[in-house]
């Protein structure tokens, strides 16, 4: 990303909530703009390349006019508490936030995406960060502020630096089933599916599961069938060898539902 420093023409001051939709259509042409170049047989950018483009393009226009209600030498200078966030910092955090929802991971429709939670969205782009072989912790805790996945280190198999990536279905076995957030989540409910079929190798007891534990398993068939057809691409990423065996399962369940009739 290059930046070039240009004197500012514009002394007529901005106010914070009007930064705040020039910020969302900066970081959304950037974005544009990069995919548009993007060769998917030899990509051009990585994760890591348009969460830093996002912080970018914040900044562009944060300096491009003076901001009412901040004075920059007072905040510069001035002494912070202790996780205090100030108004800068939180429009460029936001960026980053914009860039997670703007960059659906490929195999899933920009509508369904809209109605996961953050934790599910963390853990479907995070499967596809790993399949880029990505697997340093700051990508991750990006992905997770951006995303507002607050407990996200709970999905993580290892997060050694460097070495960063997520459970399979078969790690989290019948773990995190219970209670709230991830737990009750249709991902979630997927993944232990798909792990009752590796364990028992009948996929039967994986449909078994959905029909039982999901409220509206009918209601949902789509939604099932669009995140298991996901999981199953796993199986065909070289980089992901620990998921061969949950992503088969995953394939098999999803034909399963797929011919599952009342």
């Amino acid at each position: 990303m290059l930046l070039v420093c240009r004197k500012r023409t514009e002394e007529e001051p901005v106010f914070l909530d009007e930064i705040a939709h020039r910020v969302e259509a900066e970081v959304r042409r950037q974005l544009d703009s990069m995919l548009a170049l993007e060769d998917t047989s030899d990509p051009n950018f990585g994760d890591a390349d348009y969460q830093l483009a996002a912080y970018a393009a914040a900044l562009r226009v944060l300096t491009e006019r003076p901001i009412e209600e901040i004075d920059p030498a007072r905040e510069i200078l001035r002494e912070r508490p202790k996780g205090e966030i100030g108004p800068v910092e939180q429009l460029i955090r936001n960026a980053v936030k914009i860039a997670c929802d703007h960059l659906v991971p490929r195999g899933i429709e920009p509508d369904f995406w809209k109605t996961l939670s953050p934790m599910e969205r963390f853990y479907l782009k995070g499967l596809e960060v790993e399949s880029h072989s990505e697997h340093r912790s700051g990508v991750y805790q990006e992905l997770a502020r951006g995303f507002g996945a607050t407990d996200y280190t709970e999905l993580l198999a290892n997060t050694r630096a460097n070495q960063t990536r997520l459970k399979t279905s078969s790690e989290f076995g019948r773990r995190m089933l219970s209670g709230d957030g991830f737990a009750r989540s249709l991902v979630r409910q997927i993944l232990f599916a798909t792990h009752q079929i590796v364990r028992s190798e009948q996929t039967r007891d994986g449909l078994n599961w959905l029909k039982t534990e999901l409220p509206d398993y009918w209601g949902q068939r789509e939604k099932i069938i669009h995140l298991l057809d996901y999981l199953a691409t796993l199986r065909r990423v070289s980089d992901l060898n620990h998921w061969q065996k949950d992503a088969e399962a995953a394939n098999l369940l999803a034909g399963a539902v797929r011919n599952d009739h009342v």
